[in-house]
């Protein structure tokens, strides 16, 4: 099962239920032992450390790590933010006592502290609700300067646990590692957080996690795409593709997306210009192109790139809107669906499997909101997508969101701005339309894609091309196909995502 993502108010109600069964103290001790542990993982002793204490349980947490790193061995110092210390009688209060009682030094002011190989950020953690000022600022700038190992508790100082966005516009913290307690949370993975958070590291502290209407893609949830094929195959049993796009001046769309289908699978692609009459691809020799796509052919259909908004563009969404097979849109497709009520409701009353894949701009326009709007929560947004087309909602992006109109949501945690480059999101609806076409359940056929998309572009921030994506996406699928084979899918689900993206990847050395 993939990591189950909580949103605040259930995490409230988990810390509060196990504080009761446990004891009120013993969760701040397994979060501060199970900090110390990644520290220790992270930077062997000998090793001076700074830990960054707010005046709540994040602080808490951070005084309790600051002892058991001391225990340890290593050279700790505590800093007490804005000289703020734990209310009397709190858990932080008892953790900051526990400190001093073993002789732990503490400074006010972080400047004075001497230099360290780790800094650890204990500040505020998801209970922050209003931006940070004074000090606090102060103390986040200290910390984003040191040339240092930076370490967040639960979630670094100044992030939205919900949004991935910061509280107010004051920036917080940016950290290499977050190890984040009980469960994983979606401002980790999305929005600004996928930059800030770094690596991300989940300990349940030992409690029993609920499960979540938000999840994390994870390739247990595509097993179906990670069965090796059978010998005896042929490309009718991969099912045949259908790309309708490639208005004037754009017919390159089309052709990305058709190519990234093959290479992901599908035993054959169809493709249909709507303003162009190609009969032959270079580029791409195996390609078949139509003047007009017969529908009975097709066991899927993508529809957008490069559509251009001609009367005839038009008049093929709308037929493509009429067809009890699984139809992507994509792109102009997307934009014509915004900017008339009908074909919305028609997109709304579909029987078929609908995907849209907007980017945020898009997103936008389907909504009648702005793109800051958006971005400023894009779990939300795209579920709210879904609900208004009765579709499931690819919002594309950091931490592409997967929303489902039932509410059941994924966020994806592979990518980087290397995808942020012409034509990848043409490679993304053609590799969603090719699992289609092979008749994988939908789920799998959309989560698959997205998480191989994104993970072919890891390690590399820029320079990629569109048409790299599909060969890097295939290698890494035909390498988990291969893990799978070997060793079951309980390895792959014990593996992280970045250790499965670093053993596969098809850039790296």
């Amino acid at each position: 099962m993939s990591e189950q993502l909580l949103e605040l108010s259930t995490l409230r109600e988990l810390e509060e239920k196990n504080a009761r069964i446990l004891g009120p103290y013993t969760l701040m001790e397994r979060a501060g032992t199970a900090a110390a542990d990644l520290v220790c993982h992270l930077h062997e002793s000998p090793c001076t450390v700074t830990v960054l204490c707010g005046p709540g349980n994040n602080g808490g947490d951070g005084y309790v790590c600051a002892r058991a790193l001391v225990e340890r061995g290593y050279d700790v110092y505590c800093v007490q933010v804005a000289g703020k210390s734990p209310k009397e009688g709190t858990n932080a209060y008892k953790a900051k006592q526990m400190w001093e009682e073993i002789g732990g030094r503490t400074f006010e002011d972080p400047y004075n502290a001497p230099k360290s190989q780790v800094v650890v950020d204990a500040i505020f953690g998801i209970g922050l609700n209003k931006p940070l000022k004074g000090e606090y600022i102060d103390a986040v700038q200290w910390y984003n300067e040191r040339e240092a190992v930076h370490v967040s508790l639960d979630i670094p100082t100044g992030l939205d646990s919900q949004t991935g966005q910061w509280i107010g516009s004051m920036p917080g913290c940016r950290s290499d590692v977050t190890i984040t307690f009980l469960a994983g949370k979606p401002g980790l993975f999305t929005g600004i957080g996928q930059e800030v958070c770094g690596h991300v590291h989940t300990d349940n502290l030992g409690v029993s996690i609920p499960l979540s209407n938000i999840n994390l893609v994870e390739p247990i949830d595509f097993k179906s795409v990670l069965a090796p094929r059978k010998l005896i195959s042929s490309k009718k049993d991969f099912g045949r593709l259908g790309i309708i796009g490639g208005g004037k001046g754009k017919v390159g769309a089309a052709l990305i997306a058709g190519a990234a289908a093959l290479r992901m699978g599908a035993g054959s692609v169809l493709v249909e210009l709507v303003e162009e009459n190609l009969v032959y691809d270079p580029g791409c020799p195996e390609l078949m192109f139509r003047e007009k796509i017969d529908f009975s052919e097709i066991d899927a259909l993508v529809i957008g790139p490069g559509l251009g908004f001609s009367q005839t563009a038009r008049q093929r969404l709308n037929e493509a809107l009429d067809l009890q097979i699984p139809l992507i849109i994509d792109a102009d497709a997307l934009t014509m669906i915004a900017q008339d009520s009908e074909l919305t409701s028609k997109t709304a009353q579909r029987s078929a499997h609908t995907v849209l894949t907007p980017h945020p701009g898009e997103a936008a326009r389907l909504l009648k909101t702005t793109v800051k709007d958006v971005q400023s929560d894009r779990v939300m947004r795209a579920q709210e997508i879904s609900v208004l087309t009765g579709t499931v909602t690819v919002l594309k992006g950091n931490g592409t969101v997967i929303a489902q109109k039932s509410g059941i949501t994924w966020i994806n945690p592979t990518g980087t701005a290397g995808l942020a480059t012409a034509g990848s999101g043409d490679v993304l609806c053609g590799m969603i339309g090719a699992m289609f076409a092979q008749k994988f359940d939908f789920v799998s056929a959309i989560l698959s894609s997205i998480y191989l998309h994104g993970a072919a572009s890891e390690n590399i921030d820029c320079g990629l091309l569109a048409g790299d994506i599909a060969p890097s996406a295939l290698h890494i699928l035909q390498n988990l196909r291969m893990d799978v084979k070997k060793n079951g899918l309980k390895q792959l689900g014990e593996l992280s995502c970045h250790q499965r993206i670093a053993s596969h990847n098809f850039y790296s050395a």
